[in-house]
């Protein structure tokens, strides 16, 4: 049985409810989903790498060398997925691992000359796809995105940090 809002006694005369599709998180994610497929391909399918080593790779390169909670903050990625990516990049010779001299419970990691090779392989394809993907739209529309995706981001963060919602996600149950 599909699922349909119902028109309530307390806002009758209102606008409808919102739908799913309208809401612009949605819309969002849906952009979202349709791009993402399009990369999974590239990395996975011709440079062996997943989505996340990509983005870990690429935030490794534009650093000399960061510990992995650094890292897993540059990339936007949780500790625990971060590392497992970093010890398969690793294992791919793409990144390495080295203790700090002065303080050996540091470890930082660091991009290997092969890892460069391969984000300088991945990259200029990536950006190409990026530009056919935004190709409709104008220069002065993607600062205006660019700019409100910031607002949105900002916005977003400080409702987390306010706690706007109080309950937390529980996918055990």
């Amino acid at each position: 049985m599909a699922c349909s809002p119902k028109p309530s006694s307390a806002l009758a005369g209102s606008a409808p409810a919102p739908t799913l599709p309208a809401m612009m998180m949605f819309q969002l994610y849906r952009a979202w989903s349709a791009g993402n497929p399009i990369f999974t391909r590239l990395c996975e399918g011709r440079f062996n790498i997943t989505r996340r080593e990509w983005r870990i790779l690429a935030t490794a390169c534009m650093h000399s060398a960061l510990t992995s909670t650094a890292l897993a903050e540059a990339a936007l990625l949780d500790a625990a997925r971060c590392s497992r990516a970093v010890g398969s990049l690793c294992e791919k010779g793409l990144l390495m691992r080295t203790r700090d001299t002065r303080d050996t419970r540091i470890v930082r990691v660091s991009v290997t000359d092969m890892g460069r090779q391969r984000y300088g392989e991945v990259m200029p394809v990536v950006a190409a796809l990026n530009e056919e993907i935004f190709q409709d739209i104008s220069p002065a529309e993607m600062l205006a995105l660019s700019s409100m995706l910031d607002r949105i981001t900002q916005r977003a963060d400080s409702m987390l940090e306010s706690n706007v919602v109080k309950e937390r996600a529980r996918r055990n149950r």
